[in-house]
């Protein structure tokens, strides 16, 4: 609510400066001039350090004139500002497109390129640099992130020193450095090359988070949470630092220090879209009946956005009833493109009492408008498998791996629900298959696994598994 007046300050002021732009415009005779004019609002946002009217005077400026690299490069350079990735690397490919000759565009393309994981990409357009800057080393930097996406870590680790050895202070280099490192198994290495680094550059933002990244990987979460401190102090108002800061404090079992950087932004709803991130830690990690009296509380002052969401925690958290008193009053047949997944959710809290006829009216409504609707579909999905209808889940949890194939908890909806309907040698196969694809440990494909040899009979293999489980962990830690 503090932020209101802010935002239409902000408005008034663009809206200004583009109503003075069209004033000047009423005198220019081409399409070029009208430009012109509009690269002169950038230039002089820009040197009021105002990124969002420069990126609206820019795009104005390129629709009237979109045969001009400068504008574009310029335009990818206020969108990178903004840190939007999609329009910065769209307007650099336009810039490209205008003039191949440009060794800041291809590195720029470059480096989002390996952002996007986009690694065949990246490595063009890092070698088009040297082909223009034989000597330039923000090419040697880019390249080493592909070898490390790709998991060559020795080569990473050349690329890193190749820089270093001209730039010793280069701080995209050193973390390339210490996460081919941490590759090729050496993370204490890797750990005391960025402590080293971050005590000679407390300001760098960027090493400070790969320390608290890299420290979390490998379980240090002191190391994490001193890093994330620090951060912290740069940027205050970073909502998605804080929350992950708390989730680095909630683990070191620092309940209360937690609760106090969540809670303020929990009730005055300044949370960024993050709030069911807040309330995951909070069904977690606080005493669940102290959680559900606050989540009450906030709920009655709530937007109608946050209270789905506080309706959702509550149903998790074992109170349907008053999660259904949530939703109940704001949503109601028919379904809507607006009202579908609040109904899914309405639907959810029914079932969990046990009124699974109203639920299962309310779902298959919600799928006859919206067949790949993934809250109905889980719901559903979960009802069928609650109920014993192993065929009916295998077709929605289908649709839902189909649609999500990275969750992993709808791989193992499906797999349950192939062991439901009687086919155990798919619910194997989904289960190793959802290991392969998703990687990274998951425990739930693994203890899910697990649960299906031994009502098997197959203990024997348990060991195995456990081995990949192990394997899998190490792999995750070195992957970046």
């Amino acid at each position: 609510m503090k932020r209101t007046p802010k935002r239409r300050a902000g408005g008034r002021r663009i809206a200004a400066a583009v109503a003075v732009a069209l004033m000047l415009l009423s005198g220019c005779r081409s399409r070029e001039e009208r430009a012109a004019k509009f690269a002169a609002v950038y230039e002089a946002a820009m040197a009021n350090n105002d990124p969002v009217m420069a990126r609206l005077a820019m795009q104005q400026a390129v629709g009237f004139d979109d045969s001009n690299a400068d504008y574009w490069q310029q335009l990818g350079s206020v969108e990178l500002a903004l840190g939007d990735y999609s329009g910065a690397f769209n307007a650099y490919l336009r810039a490209n497109e205008l003039d191949h000759s440009r060794p800041a565009v291809l590195q720029a393309l470059a480096d989002l390129a390996v952002v996007g994981g986009h690694t065949e990409d990246a490595q063009r357009y890092a070698k088009q640099v040297l082909l223009l800057r034989p000597d330039d080393l923000a090419p040697q930097t880019t390249l080493g992130f592909v070898a490390l996406r790709n998991r060559d870590y020795d080569t990473a680790l050349k690329h890193a020193e190749t820089v270093l050895a001209s730039r010793v202070d280069d701080s995209n280099a050193t973390i390339l450095k210490a996460r081919a490192l941490a590759g090729l198994g050496k993370p204490d290495d890797a750990m005391t090359l960025l402590r080293d680094f971050v005590t000679g550059h407390p300001s760098d933002a960027t090493a400070l988070d790969a320390l608290g990244d890299m420290a979390g990987r490998f379980g240090n979460l002191t190391g994490q949470k001193e890093a994330q401190s620090r951060e912290l102090e740069m940027r205050p108002k970073d909502v998605a630092l804080r929350i992950a800061y708390a989730r680095t404090l909630y683990r070191l079992g620092e309940r209360e220090a937690a609760h106090n950087l969540t809670a303020p932004l929990a009730s005055s709803g300044e949370h960024d879209g993050r709030l069911i991130d807040i309330l995951e830690l909070w069904l977690r990690y606080e005493p669940r009946d102290a959680a559900v009296a606050q989540v009450r509380q906030l709920a009655a002052q709530a937007s109608t956005a946050d209270k789905m969401r506080y309706a959702y925690f509550l149903m998790l958290a074992g109170q349907p009833a008053d999660a259904e008193a949530l939703v109940a009053p704001l949503v109601s047949l028919p379904v809507t493109a607006a009202n579908a997944a609040p109904l899914a959710l309405l639907a959810q809290t029914q079932a969990r009492q046990g009124r699974d006829a109203e639920a299962l009216k309310l779902l298959d409504a919600v799928l006859a408008f919206d067949e790949g609707n993934i809250l109905a579909l889980r719901a559903r999905t979960d009802l069928y498998l609650r109920t014993g209808r192993g065929r009916q889940a295998v077709f929605d949890a289908q649709r839902l791996v189909a649609s999500k194939p990275r969750s992993a908890d709808d791989r193992v909806r499906l797999a349950r629900a192939y062991a439901l309907a009687g086919q155990p040698q798919l619910a194997e196969n989904t289960y190793r298959a959802g290991i392969q694809a998703i990687g990274g440990a998951d425990t739930l494909l693994f203890g899910g696994l697990r649960d299906f040899l031994v009502k098997a009979g197959r203990s024997d293999e348990l060991a195995d598994v456990q081995q990949q489980f192990i394997e899998q962990k190490r792999l995750a830690r070195a992957q970046w």
